[in-house]
Order: structure tokens, then sequence, then C-alpha cells
């Protein structure tokens, strides 16, 4: 495994409020960060985001379960957990990540934001639970 993927997954592991920049340091300046919620770019954004992850749910945490992949270009398969609406969830999702002369140049997150995690909002989870029945 590449040795900045390797840092990456274990920042990303031990990622708290108060070392977000151990992970970010090893990002391009113009990071391209993508998931169901978010589209951002650069090193500040990234930081920014992560942090209201941190406001927003209590105990985030991250298990990267495998990698494939190459220096280049990697597939990272991860369980993410946390309490939110006053519930614990936890699901699945995969990331492809591409380095470029030793720094993450994009990260992009592929889960499903409907049934882990709309479907735990009050009132509006019915509405997502009844369409994943049908």
């Amino acid at each position: 495994m590449d040795k900045v993927l390797k840092n990456y997954i274990k920042s990303f592991e031990n990622l708290n409020e108060n070392n977000i920049s151990k992970l970010t340091k090893l990002c391009s300046e113009d990071v391209i960060f993508i998931d169901p919620f978010n589209k951002i770019k650069g090193k500040k954004n990234l930081e920014k985001m992560l942090m209201a992850m941190f406001q927003k749910t209590q105990n985030p945490s991250f298990k990267v379960i495998y990698s494939i992949g190459s220096s280049k270009q990697s597939i990272i398969k991860w369980n993410f957990s946390c309490r939110i609406f006053k519930k614990f969830i936890e699901f699945e999702g995969l990331s492809e990540i591409k380095i470029k002369k030793g720094l993450i140049i994009k990260h992009e997150d592929f889960w499903d934001s409907g049934s882990n995690f709309y479907a735990n909002i009050p009132i509006v989870g019915r509405l997502f639970r009844n369409i994943k029945k049908n």
C-alpha cells in the first residue's frame, strides 16, 4: 500500500476535532472532496466540513475494512458510525482516492444517503423507510 494512502487511512481512523490538520496535511491545497452532501475544493474547506461533522454528530468514527489500488488511485471500503438525532447509526461506503505527487488530490465518497441518513431523521425518516420497503 502506498505510504500516503496508509497515513491517510490511519488519520481517518483516528480522526477527532483536535487532529483534523494531521489528515489535511496529506492533501493538496486544492483537494476535491465529494460525498452525497458536499462538493468542496480546498484544504481549508475540507477542514471546515470535517469540523462541522464533529459539531453535528457525536462520536463519529471511521473504520477501514480494506483498500485496493495503486500509488495513483485507490478504493477504500469503510464503516462509519456516530450518534445523531439521538440514534446510533452505522453504515458502509466506498471512497475513491486519487493521489498525485505524494498528496491526496481527490476524495470521493459513495454511500446511500437515503437509507443511511435521511431514514434516521425524525418525521422525514418515515417517508424514506416507506419508500425503501416498496
